[in-house]
């Protein structure tokens, strides 16, 4: 004979696996970022199966590590030890090695008995659950794991749960990145098409130029012949450096498009070194933002070493990654500033600054170093390493982007046998660093 409480169980668990999987597949079938989509599955799980704690992570491939996305309670993620386990390491790591969910249950131990993660966190552990992000037959790209069932241990019914929720998310998962590679391969090609516009145009223009420049040339020549005129040797001596600005800016314009057109066509980038100081191109590049930045009522300070020692670079690299870096920061400052901000003065100075970028330039043991520091929202640690890995978009509301100058400033720093290195707070800025090694030759 069948026992009724015994069906009424099941039936209430099917009930359960079914809404869980009903809200996984509306969420993750949304258009919001999937950043957000891993939020939202890890509180589906949480809920779904009663537990009390749960930890979502991807996994990194390329160094076989589980690396950490969210936590619930949100609040446990600044105590946590480690951002980041071995992809072989506790439940976590077994289930990941396994592809299948993973559970355990320990007994209540006393306080100096807990492991470090119950002392970090302050949570001891009762039970866990460990499920693999993946479909049938596919590796899978991350787990989460979920701490402390209300009532008892975790149960089949809540493995069950779990299996198809986390199936749902990975295929959303794989989706995304699907995407993602798309828009990327959509704006390369833009960006190399667009390049190219630009250096034909570039071209023609560096050729009226040049035929200026031997005007210029044949005038002074005529006036070296005769008795000048003042007025005449006046103009004369005005348009000299005028032109020769002129082709270097169109000699930079020419150059940059190249290095576009070579990223989006994958050929590889190389520089092409000439011995110079840095510290008056930084100082140049990131000054062509202070009428920007004033408008904005955000202050650019420096802090160069301008005695320090020359070095073989690509002049071109180096203005690209100094601007490139300055516009991302004022784009950070202005999501912290105020909706209205006051007039500017007369004069083009604001009556008060809301935000400070510092760009900052020294040798430190024969690397030369630029610091570029902003007063705005901060990032997450997810998304820095998104950044360094050359797969970031542009998060910020008030200013649109594609994610392609950080993108750039990585690709110029390599090139430039570099690095590039982030520190930042949500809520108290960021600092971005390039470290150029000294170069003795070309």
């Amino acid at each position: 004979m069948v026992d009724s409480a015994e069906v009424a169980s099941q039936v209430d668990n099917n009930e359960l696996l079914i809404r869980a999987v009903q809200r996984a597949t509306r969420k993750l079938a949304s258009t919001g970022k999937f950043d957000d989509v891993l939020r939202d599955v890890l509180a589906i799980c949480v809920e779904a199966v009663g537990a009390e704690n749960g930890t979502i992570y991807l996994h990194d491939s390329a160094q076989r590590r589980l690396k950490f996305q969210h936590v619930l309670p949100s609040d446990i993620a600044d105590r946590l030890p480690v951002r980041d386990i071995a992809d072989d390491f506790g439940v976590a790591g077994l289930a990941f090695q396994s592809r299948r969910s993973v559970t355990r249950d320990y007994p209540e131990k006393p306080r100096d008995a807990w492991n470090e993660f119950e002392r970090a966190t302050g949570v001891p552990v009762r039970s866990i659950i460990a499920t693999p992000l993946s479909m049938e037959d596919e590796e899978p790209v991350g787990v989460v794991q979920l701490i402390n069932k209300d009532e008892g241990g975790f149960t089949e019914s809540d493995i069950a749960v779990l299996d198809i929720v986390s199936a749902v998310a990975t295929m959303a998962f794989l989706n995304a990145q699907l995407i993602d590679e798309q828009a990327r391969a959509s704006t390369l090609l833009g960006m190399g098409k667009v390049s190219h516009d630009i250096g034909n145009l570039a071209a023609s223009l560096y050729a009226t130029l040049s035929f200026g420049e031997m005007a210029m040339g044949g005038l002074n020549t005529h006036l070296l012949s005769g008795k000048p005129d003042r007025t005449v040797r006046m103009y004369v001596d005005t348009l000299e450096p005028f032109f020769r600005e002129l082709k270097s800016s169109v000699d930079r314009i020419v150059g940059y498009s190249q290095l576009i057109s070579d990223m989006s066509a994958g050929r590889p980038i190389r520089p092409v070194f000439q011995r110079s100081s840095l510290a008056e191109n930084i100082y140049t590049s990131a000054a062509l933002f202070e009428t920007q930045g004033r408008a904005e009522h955000i202050r650019i300070v420096y802090d160069i070493d301008y005695s320090a020692p020359e070095t073989f670079n690509d002049e071109l690299f180096i203005v690209r990654i100094v601007q490139n870096l300055v516009g991302n920061a004022i784009k950070a400052v202005r999501e912290t500033l105020p909706e209205d901000l006051p007039e500017v003065l007369e004069d083009g100075e604001p009556s008060e600054y809301y935000g400070e970028i510092q760009v900052c330039y020294r040798v430190e043991s024969d690397t030369h170093v630029i610091e570029v520091r902003d007063t705005g929202p901060g990032m997450s640690e997810d998304t820095i390493e998104r950044i360094l890995q050359g797969k970031a978009r542009s998060e910020w509301g008030k200013a649109g982007g594609s994610g392609w100058g950080l993108k750039i400033v990585l690709e110029l720093t390599a090139a430039l046998q570099g690095r590039v290195q982030i520190e930042s707070q949500v809520g108290r800025g960021t600092k971005f660093r390039v470290e150029i090694p000294t170069r003795d030759e070309a």
